[in-house]
């Protein structure tokens, strides 16, 4: 993927992915394998946390359009290979966090996803995006829950500092 056209966002916006949707993937070994890399860069990179996540679920059966989705990560981290997290010494070290859900965003089984990322200073100390374990029946509802989550995580954060 050298000579691959770069694009500045890993997922298209409202892409909905199907386990059984198109032919299946030749190669599995190569999607795990590619994956398995991608989770490794999430270490310093939360960018590409939700994106991989959501590749992650198609794991077992491999289709076409989930090694397409896998191969724009690829474009998408060959354009942003500057970014990562950095740590200023002249930064004020204050807390920051940010959350975010969003209503059904798994077409498969109706779950809600949260989201979250605190920085300390300049750099980010702590993030996560995760299915929520129970169906919300409201966006309200979504964001409620990813509200509790984060309290969860503001709390350990505390005990830390």
């Amino acid at each position: 993927m050298t000579g691959c056209k770069l694009i500045s966002i890993p997922l298209e916006q409202n892409v909905k992915l199907s386990v059984d949707e198109g032919d299946l993937v030749e190669d599995t070994t190569m999607y795990r394998r590619i994956l398995r890399s991608l989770i490794y860069m999430t270490i310093t990179r939360p960018d590409l946390s939700y994106a991989i996540g959501v590749m992650n679920q198609f794991m077992q059966t491999p289709r076409k359009p989930h090694l397409d989705v896998v191969r724009r990560i690829l474009r998408y981290i060959k354009h942003t290979l500057h970014c990562g997290i950095f740590y200023e010494t002249k930064s004020q070290l204050q807390v920051h966090g940010y959350m975010d859900a969003n209503w059904v965003g798994n077409v498969l089984d109706r779950r809600s996803t949260s989201g979250f990322m605190f920085s300390f200073g300049s750099g980010v100390v702590s993030w996560s995006s995760k299915k929520q374990l129970i169906v919300a029946l409201s966006s309200t509802e979504a964001e409620y829950r990813g509200a509790a989550i984060v309290a969860c995580e503001i709390f350990w954060l505390q005990k830390l500092l």
